[in-house]
C-alpha cells in the first residue's frame, strides 16, 4: 500500500479549518506528531485546547486503537508539522471509511492563521486585537475616525492588518513597533512603504534605518497624534530589550497600555535574548515598579500570549489590568529574588532569533516563502508567572 503521493481531495487549508471551528462544527482534530513536538507546540484554539495525540507510528500499528479512539461519526482533521505525516494518516483513515482531511502545510500553516477581537471601545477610538492563534503573536489596530494606527504588526499583512483595515474602511496613518522583535519578522517597514504612513520606533533600540522607510525615532514621553485630538504616549520600559517602549492610549478615565513583550497576561518578558540576562532582568524589575504605579483599571494589552497556557476564545480579547498584577507573587518579590527567578526560568530561545533580530534591526522586508520556516515553532518570548 503506497502513501507516497498527495491527494488534494483529502486536504484542508488552515484558514478553512479555523472557519469550521468558528462556525461550531464538531470536528475531531488528530495530531500525529511525536509527544515531544506536541508538548512544545500544539493547536490550541477555542474548544480545542488539547487536541488528541496519536503518533503516526502507533496509528499504523493498531487498528484496534483507531477503532477505540477515533470516532466514525465526526469529520477527522489530521495534523502534523508540515502536512506529510498527516496526509499519510488521512489516506489510511480514508481507506478505513473515515471522513477525513489533512491540514495542508500542518502546524507551519496553522501558524499563519489569525483571529480578531475588538477590545471594548475606548472613547473616540476603536481598538482591535489581531491574534496569531498558534504563534501567540498579537498586533493592534487603533482607529480614530477613519485613521488607523498599527502596533506590532507581523509580516503576513494580507491576512491580518491590511484585511482588517480594508474591511473597516480605514487608512493607515501611523505604524509603531514596541521593540525589536526576536521571534517573528515585523511588518513595520512593509506597511510604511506600502501606505506612506509615518513610522515610529524607540530611539534606544539601535535600529539601522534604510533611507526609503519614513521613520521617527522617539523616546520616553513622546506623544504620537493618531487623529481627532487623540494621542499615544510612549513610555520607556527597558528589560526585555534596552529600548522597549509601551504606548499609552488615554480614553476618558481609562488608560489602555500596549506593553509589547515587556509584560504579558500571565508572564513577564524574557531578559536574555541580547545576552545580558542579569542586567536586563534588573531593568525589567525597575520597569514593573513604574508600571504598577498606574491606576488599577489600566488595561494591559500585550504583544504575545502563550498558546500552551492560554486558549484563545474566538472574538474575546486577551487582556489584563494593572490592578490584577498587584496580586502576582513574582512582581512582589525583592529585586534579587525576582532577577534570580526570571533568569533561571527562561524557556528555550526561538530557534532563529539571531537572524530575525538582524532582519528587524535593518527593517528588511523578507520573502514570505521563507518566513513560515523562519518563524516556525512555539511562542517563547516570556517567563510564565
Amino acid at each position: 500500500m503506497s502513501f507516497g503521493f498527495r491527494n488534494s481531495s483529502l486536504e484542508i487549508d488552515a484558514a478553512k479549518l479555523k472557519e469550521k471551528l468558528d462556525s461550531g462544527e464538531d470536528v475531531f482534530i488528530l495530531d500525529v506528531r511525536t509527544p515531544e513536538e506536541y508538548d512544545a507546540w500544539r493547536l490550541s484554539y477555542d474548544k480545542h485546547d488539547k487536541t488528541p495525540l496519536i503518533p503516526i507510528d502507533r496509528l499504523f500499528t493498531s487498528q484496534k486503537m483507531i477503532a477505540e479512539q477515533i470516532p466514525k461519526d465526526k469529520e477527522i482533521i489530521t495534523l502534523c508539522a508540515h502536512g506529510n505525516r498527516s496526509m499519510m494518516a488521512a489516506q489510511m483513515l480514508s481507506r478505513m471509511g473515515y471522513k477525513v482531511k489533512s491540514v495542508r502545510g500542518g502546524m507551519v500553516a496553522w501558524n499563519q492563521v489569525y483571529d480578531v477581537a475588538e477590545v471594548q471601545q475606548a472613547g473616540a477610538a476603536r481598538v482591535w486585537q489581531l491574534r496569531r492563534v498558534s504563534k501567540g503573536c498579537m498586533s493592534y489596530v487603533i482607529a480614530v475616525g477613519n485613521e488607523a494606527t498599527v502596533i506590532d504588526s507581523t509580516s503576513d499583512l494580507e491576512s491580518s492588518v491590511l484585511k482588517l483595515v480594508q474591511d473597516n474602511g480605514l487608512e493607515i496613518t501611523n505604524v509603531v513597533d514596541t521593540h525589536m522583535h526576536a521571534d517573528h519578522v515585523s511588518g513595520f517597514s512593509a506597511i510604511v512603504k506600502a501606505t506612506g504612513a509615518q513610522g515610529y520606533l524607540g530611539a534606544k533600540e539601535g535600529y539601522e534605518l534604510p533611507e526609503d522607510v519614513k521613520v521617527s525615532l522617539i523616546d520616553d514621553g513622546h506623544k504620537i497624534p493618531i487623529g481627532d485630538g487623540v494621542s499615544l504616549e510612549a513610555v520607556h520600559t527597558p528589560g526585555h530589550t534596552d529600548g522597549s517602549m509601551c504606548f499609552a492610549l488615554k480614553a476618558g478615565a481609562k488608560t489602555y497600555l500596549f506593553t509589547g513583550d515587556m509584560l504579558f497576561v500571565n508572564g513577564v518578558g524574557r531578559p536574555d535574548l541580547r545576552d545580558k540576562a542579569d542586567e536586563f532582568a534588573g531593568k525589567l524589575y525597575d520597569t514593573y515598579q513604574k508600571i504598577l504605579k498606574l491606576p488599577d483599571d489600566t488595561v494591559i494589552l500585550p504583544a504575545h500570549f502563550d498558546p500552551n497556557s492560554i486558549t484563545i476564545k474566538h472574538g474575546e480579547p486577551i487582556a489584563d489590568t494593572v490592578g490584577a498584577k498587584r496580586n502576582v507573587e513574582l512582581l512582589s518579590k525583592p529585586k534579587d529574588e525576582f532577577v534570580k527567578f526570571v533568569v533561571s526560568s527562561v524557556p528555550p530561545r526561538p530557534s532563529n532569533y539571531r537572524v530575525i533580530i538582524q532582519i528587524n534591526k535593518q527593517l528588511v522586508p523578507y520573502d514570505e516563502i521563507n518566513i513560515a520556516e523562519l518563524e516556525a515553532g512555539p511562542n517563547s518570548c516570556g517567563v510564565r508567572m
